[in-house]
């Protein structure tokens, strides 16, 4: 009865005053407080009707864009409005959200007059209330009665408090008006303890939100398991990895995963463990997923947090560090001989099917070069391209090196197996460079790939199908391997389905000079000299020298001359002694009639020496060769000049001559001439020497 008397008579005085204002007599100031006479000031001067309320509404439109654009400020206060309602509904009060701008998003009961949803409360529409003016001080306050600006709030008493994020910042307001007679004085401690509490699952939600932003973001499926196994949160990529539509929370893992034995022992136990190459069985049973599986344990729950990650993926990143990247396209390729231009268009034109090709070239030209260009070309590009060195692998271990080993296989095993080079290149290319040094057990295991692509891990029965494509290189002639059996024949008929023959440098008279000045500018780039050129007489011995070691050992002939030149321009001094005889005798261009089975140029050579028994003086007077040429020819066909020291009928015939005297010196003229001119007609019947 007495609070209800001192409202009253607080009412009154509040109203005595609020007529003064309105008469522009002075207010005085301890009954008026001094956030109301502020408020009163500010809609004086933006001219609010104070017998009139201006309502401002949003359109349908207006408001859904307002509601999906706030929607997580009504989810974060949705339960708790609902809650605060339920305790002042008997009293006729009202509920409402708005904005930081002032739109009511949310009023309960939906159907109130007094704070409709949809509608703007700002100062400047609708004079002092508990929103609007929340919003303008930032601060929790409660408007009574005639503290209202506009007469038609008179009867009400409304109570307001901001909403702020995590950095303090309003993002909206919540509020309570309730007639003046039904109001409770509790009502202001009760809005702040919703206020609060909306403010806590902001910050949750927030926090939830980031969290999930995050597991969307990463590169790896994510489980969230609790203490009995059932899943309490599933990524999207582990909803694709698992091919599951619809989430499973609360199901239990069991009955979406059956887990290797290798890892449902650790599981069960509750064992954290780390990167473990599995197969993971899906419910139907006829589908499997192969990854690489990590458990932690979450200690606040005493359940797990279970990382897939594509087996592929794994595979694709570790060839990026231990695999060779294809860096190079057929543009980087240099030079236009007529022999290079030729295996150019042809490996374009194989180059974006799938098909086998083996590379066939003398060591030093270029094979990986063209390897590279081929998978660039192709629609793998972007996919793994894995080198293997036939060669250089210990033999005891090229098996698991190439077809990967599974956990205990042998002594020294990784716990976790591991994943040989045929699976690391999945998806991609992998190019077996010195294919003619792989063992013969090892060429079973590669035929039965080649045919099925299939591979077994050695010490492990499940057979991984592999998706890539095979390019092969040797410098070795394969089928003179076959025939002394120490390479398969199934195996090279496999890999000789497209063989592209790689020109020897020899071949390519016309580069030799372009290559040079290419490697000249690179290396003294690097010396920090002012080399420009290289000198005619330079150039001629690099044209006249037959490059054993092709372009390999161009560009380190070229390093070396680099280093050495004094001037503008490599001269013949600058070039290692063996190639400046190159210069000497002919500037003749030699052309080389190289055959892959050698055997034309081989007669030739052959010819020459049984003709001048044995002087390489005159040997190299018929077949029109430098000395340094004839012995490279020489040893690379084994053949021993002193063998032909003898009768013209050949090694060891009858009335050889073991004399030091000149075995043509009995000759005429004429005969020497035709046994000149036989062997020039028979090199240029081979081709050309």
């Amino acid at each position: 009865m007495q609070r209800g008397v001192a409202m009253l008579e607080r009412k009154e005085r509040i109203f005595e005053e609020w007529k003064k204002f309105q008469d522009g007599e002075e207010v005085d100031l301890s009954v008026i407080r001094d956030f109301v006479y502020r408020s009163w000031l500010r809609c004086r001067a933006l001219g609010v009707d104070p017998f009139r309320v201006r309502c401002r509404e949003l359109s349908p439109a207006e408001l859904a864009a307002e509601m999906e654009r706030h929607a997580f400020l009504l989810e974060s206060s949705k339960s708790i409005m609902e809650q605060v309602y339920s305790l002042i509904s008997d009293s006729h009060s009202t509920i409402s959200l708005a904005t930081r701008e002032g739109v009511i998003l949310r009023s309960l009961p939906a159907d109130n007059v007094v704070s409709a949803r949809g509608r703007i409360s700002r100062e400047e529409y609708i004079g002092t209330v508990g929103l609007a003016t929340c919003l303008e001080e930032k601060k929790q306050l409660e408007i009574f009665a005639a503290e209202h600006y506009c007469t038609e709030n008179h009867d009400f008493v409304c109570s307001a408090a901001p909403i702020h994020d995590r950095n303090g910042e309003v993002v909206g307001v919540l509020g309570i008006t309730s007639p003046c007679e039904t109001f409770h004085p509790h009502t202001g401690g009760m809005l702040g303890a919703a206020v609060y509490a909306v403010m806590e699952q902001l910050g949750l939600r927030e926090l939830l939100g980031e969290q999930k932003a995050l597991l969307e973001l990463m590169d790896e499926g994510v489980i969230t398991l609790d203490a009995g196994g059932s899943i309490r949160l599933i990524n999207a990529k582990a909803m694709r990895m698992l091919h599951l539509r619809d989430t499973p929370a609360g199901v239990n893992i069991a009955g979406v995963i059956r887990f290797s034995r290798a890892v449902a022992p650790q599981l069960e136990a509750g064992t954290a463990f780390h990167d473990v190459d599995t197969t993971l069985m899906l419910e139907d049973g006829a589908r499997s997923v192969p990854c690489v599986l990590s458990a932690a344990v979450n200690h606040s729950t005493g359940g797990m947090i279970l990382t897939l990650r594509e087996t592929g993926r794994m595979r694709e990143f570790a060839t990026r560090l231990v695999g060779a990247k294809a860096a190079f396209s057929f543009s980087d390729i240099m030079g236009s001989s007529p022999r290079l231009q030729e295996a150019l268009r042809k490996a374009r034109k194989i180059a974006e099917s799938d098909t086998t090709v083996l590379l066939l070239g003398e060591s030093g030209t270029g094979k990986e070069l063209f390897a590279q260009s081929l998978h660039n070309a192709s629609p793998r590009r972007k996919k793994p391209f894995v080198v293997v060195n036939c060669g250089a692998l210990p033999r005891e271990l090229i098996q698991s090196e190439l077809f990967g080993y599974t956990e205990g296989s042998f002594t020294g095993a990784s716990r976790q197996g591991k994943p040989g080079k045929f699976e690391l290149a999945d998806g991609g290319t992998i190019f077996l460079d010195e294919i003619g040094e792989m063992p013969l057990d090892v060429q079973v295991n590669l035929l039965r790939l080649l045919q099925n692509r299939e591979v077994v891990r050695i010490g492990g029965q499940r057979v991984r199908r592999v998706d890539i494509r095979i390019i092969a290189a040797t410098n070795k002639n394969l089928y003179r391997a076959v025939q002394s059996q120490t390479f398969r024949e199934d195996l090279y008929y496999r890999l000789n389905v497209f063989p592209l023959h790689i020109p020897p440098l020899r071949e390519r008279q016309g580069d030799i000079a372009l290559l040079a000045r290419h490697f000249m500018r690179k290396f003294a780039r690097q010396a920090g000299n002012a080399l420009k050129d290289i000198s005619e007489e330079a150039l001629r011995a690099l044209g006249g020298y037959s490059w054993p070691g092709n372009i390999r050992e161009l560009e380190n002939v070229m390093e070396r001359a680099a280093y050495m030149a004094g001037g503008e321009e490599i001269t013949l001094e600058d070039l290692p002694e063996s190639v400046a005889e190159g210069a000497c005798g002919s500037a003749r261009a030699e052309r080389s009639a190289f055959d892959t089975e050698g055997g034309g140029e081989e007669a030739s050579l052959r010819e020459a020496l049984r003709a001048s028994r044995g002087h390489v003086k005159d040997a190299l007077g018929m077949l029109g060769m430098s000395r340094s040429t004839f012995y490279y020819k020489c040893r690379r066909y084994g053949i021993r000049t002193g063998d032909f020291r003898c009768s013209p009928s050949g090694p060891g015939g009858e009335g050889a001559s073991l004399g030091r005297e000149n075995p043509l010196a009995g000759l005429s003229a004429e005969e020497l001439q035709a046994l000149a001119d036989l062997a020039r007609r028979m090199c240029r019947k081979n081709g050309g020497c």
